[in-house]
């Protein structure tokens, strides 16, 4: 991993490009539901703890590295927009959107309140995290 010197992000590689523009997590919470970040709390202490996780804030969203992006939560007014990775479509709930890109499926889950967060939300991302 590399670290950006001016915006901090924490990148695969050196020199790697990359929106360099220093944000903090916090700000992209301004406006939006408290409940949300209660929701990326929650998130965030169940990550925490994975092996060489490095977590960095973009414009719109957050970001979750482990040798490649394995989940984006981007803060929307009343929703969380959780994106992860899989090897298959998933059409079921609580996925409402599963496309294929680059070689993986991509699927994207909304969340607005804590107890959205199950097992099989907490299973889909681990999931992600293991495939990338």
């Amino acid at each position: 991993m590399w670290t950006c010197p001016k915006c901090e992000r924490e990148l695969k590689n050196p020199n790697q490009w990359h929106n360099c523009v220093k944000v903090s997590i916090d700000s992209l919470f301004e406006g939006k539901a408290d409940e949300l970040l209660l929701i990326f709390d929650k998130l965030l202490v169940e990550i925490y703890d994975w092996e060489n996780v490095a977590v960095s804030a973009t414009q719109n969203c957050i970001v979750f590295v482990h040798n490649q992006t394995f989940l984006v939560i981007r803060p929307m007014k009343k929703q969380l927009d959780v994106k992860f990775y899989s090897e298959n479509a998933i059409e079921q709930l609580p996925v409402i959107k599963s496309v294929f890109y680059s070689g993986k499926y991509e699927n994207h889950i909304r969340l607005s309140s804590v107890n959205e967060l199950s097992p099989q939300v907490f299973s889909l991302i681990r999931n992600s995290y293991r495939l990338l």
